[in-house]
């Protein structure tokens, strides 16, 4: 036998046993079902019937109340709550003989329903009734949280508000709303206005990461009731009044009910014709021979006092002492501006101030309702109002400044002063300890990242090479048999070639059925490939930027940078976006028919975790 016969002996052979192995059985059932609790569970068992009738179909699983029609290959389950977990159902063809002669197993997870997101408020004492009553005039500071147990993780749920069956109405008067991720901060202080109205709703609408979404509606009922006045300013103990100098007392009130006052004044003398006019303001002038006439007065204690014209319960009085000084001139702040500081750094703003009488080391400063790390300090004959340095605690996580209304007092040894309110406002800092910490992390979880990336794409890339390898050993199987079949007329009769012709057509036939369908899932795999390889080139992207600044350590001044604090959040909402992008491609990625094939195997062995991109948790 020639060398070329033999050849073409063993590549029929080849060829044929490929064919048989092609006819074979096959049972096919899904591979993998899920389904939520209630549900029920139908699928169809399938095989060639046709031609195999003498064959029978059987099953076998731990699932007691399930349903298989062995006839129609139909299964039926109709689950309920005590079915939640991973079941198996294997399925078989056996012969006349009752010889396995092929297998499927079909893998079924249920799930429980998802939840909604709950809404709670607090103080919750105040939910005692269909209405939350609310005392006009009052200050309440409402929190309402929401929470779902679909997630552990408080920025997977979102909330929102309306007034009112009012979406165009965002707030109302005398209430501050603040949304803080899955909380609302209410501040709110009743006003008569709506103490008349009387009922308001707030609709809390919370939506979680599963999409599942609460509603829930908060009434609130204003209650009327009659408020005293309030000081419109600070009225100080003592005051100090000078031969032929007016002394004016600013005693104004406000009336959280918009009641008219009458202010009155208690005073044991009438020389210089003390009196308190309709706005609120004491007045009183003495000449040098009244004040020695009435010498003996003082300290002279007088009692201001303001009431409500038709209800004289509801006033507010307060007693002031007032000394007398023939040449004293009282102290004067003649500047002191309003503060602003930032958490992280300390502060020193002088405070200017005139005395005739004394010098300025002589004199008495305080300080009322002020933060603990806000103090007076003098250096030199100069007054300075100091701070430590801000901690990292004083402003919320909403971010917005705090704001403290301070009162400073400069006393003389004499008792004659002068106060002035200022406010002294806390901005939001950076906190470059930490933000070097998440400058850290960010690039530790993109390195880690990419090196998972990097590896998942090149087994995508490995595959579609390997695809267009076997497509091209298929293209020229195909052409050698086709023109083997096409010759075969030139061999002589009898001979092994000859006698090959008819099966090399039938393999060829075959062959183009194979070239023509084992690749279609070849373009899912290079458009797969091409979105993780976009994932890569944003991940890079961003972390060229972040590389742009050279950090040292955490005290590095450049950590202060406003751009590079935006470029961190911005960093950081980028590797959130991209984890979910992610999980969706991982997703795409096990619909894969060879990436189904590994799950079937490594289920097998209980390993089925291998396959998970682990590398996404790294961020």
């Amino acid at each position: 036998m020639s060398f070329r016969n033999i050849f073409l002996f063993l590549l029929v052979s080849f060829l044929s046993t490929n064919l048989i192995a092609q006819n074979d059985i096959e049972l096919e059932s899904p591979a993998l079902l899920e389904a939520k609790v209630g549900e029920g569970v139908v699928f169809l068992v399938k095989y060639d019937r046709q031609n195999n009738q003498d064959l029978k179909l059987t099953w076998k699983s731990s699932i007691l109340d399930a349903n298989f029609d062995d006839q129609e290959g139909e299964f039926y389950w109709k689950t309920d709550a005590n079915d939640i977990g991973l079941h198996s159902v294997f399925f078989y063809l056996k012969d006349s003989a009752d010889q396995i002669v092929s297998t499927s197993k079909t893998l079924i997870k249920i799930n429980a329903y998802e939840s909604v997101p709950t809404i709670e408020m607090e103080p919750d004492s105040l939910e005692s009734r269909a209405f939350i009553k609310l005392l006009q005039g009052e200050e309440y500071n409402l929190e309402f949280v929401a929470t779902t147990a679909n997630s552990s993780n408080e920025d997977d749920v979102i909330l929102n508000y309306i007034w009112n069956n009012n979406t165009d109405l965002n707030s109302i008067d005398q209430a501050e709303t603040h949304i803080i991720g899955n909380r609302l901060l209410l501040t709110w202080t009743p006003s008569q206005n709506q103490a008349s109205k009387k009922y308001f709703d707030l609709d809390l609408i919370a939506v979680d990461n599963t999409n599942a979404v609460n509603r829930r509606k908060y009434r609130f009922q204003i209650v009327s009731q009659e408020l005293p006045p309030r000081l419109r300013n600070n009225v100080n103990d003592s005051y100090i009044i000078t031969a032929d100098q007016k002394l004016d007392i600013d005693f104004s009130v406000n009336d959280p009910n918009n009641d008219p006052i009458v202010y009155s004044v208690d005073i044991p003398v009438n020389l210089g014709a003390p009196s308190i006019d309709q706005n609120g303001i004491f007045s009183w002038e003495l000449s040098a021979i009244e004040m020695s006439n009435i010498s003996s007065y003082f300290p002279l204690k007088i009692t201001l006092r303001a009431e409500e014209a038709d209800d004289s319960k509801n006033f507010v009085e307060k007693e002031v002492t007032i000394l007398k000084s023939d040449k004293n001139d009282p102290p004067s702040i003649t500047k002191l501006s309003n503060l602003s500081i930032r958490e992280g750094y300390d502060l020193k703003r002088r405070i200017f101030i005139k005395d005739n009488n004394h010098p300025i080391s002589d004199l008495t400063f305080t300080l009322e309702n002020e933060p603990d790390w806000l103090y007076v300090q003098q250096q030199n004959g100069r007054v300075f109002l100091m701070t430590d340095t801000i901690g990292f605690d004083i402003v919320k996580a909403d971010g917005i400044p705090v704001q403290f209304d301070v009162l400073f007092t400069v006393t003389d040894p004499d008792g004659a002063s002068d106060s002035k309110f200022f406010t002294v406002t806390v901005n939001e800092g950076v906190n470059t300890e930490k933000l070097y910490e998440q400058l850290i992390d960010y690039q530790k979880s993109t390195d880690a990242l990419l090196v998972g990336l990097r590896k998942q794409i090149k087994e995508l890339d490995s595959k579609v090479q390997r695809n267009q390898r076997l497509k091209k050993g298929l293209l020229f199987t195909t052409f050698f048999l086709g023109t083997f079949s096409a010759t075969g007329s030139f061999f002589e009769d009898h001979t092994i070639a000859n006698k090959s012709i008819p099966y090399a057509g039938a393999l060829l036939a075959v062959t183009s059925s194979v070239n023509a369908l084992a690749f279609n899932q070849e373009g899912k795999i290079i458009n797969l490939r091409g979105r993780l390889e976009d994932v890569e080139k944003s991940i890079v992207r961003n972390k060229s930027y972040l590389n742009t600044y050279s950090i040292e350590d955490e005290n590095d001044d450049e950590l202060r940078n406003s751009e590079l604090v935006n470029r961190v959040q911005s960093y950081r909402q980028a590797l959130i976006e991209q984890r979910i992008e992610l999980r969706r491609l991982e997703d795409e990625y096990r619909d894969l028919n060879y990436v189904q094939r590994k799950v079937r195997k490594f289920n097998k062995k209980g390993k089925v975790d291998n396959l998970r991109w682990n590398f996404i948790d790294k961020i």
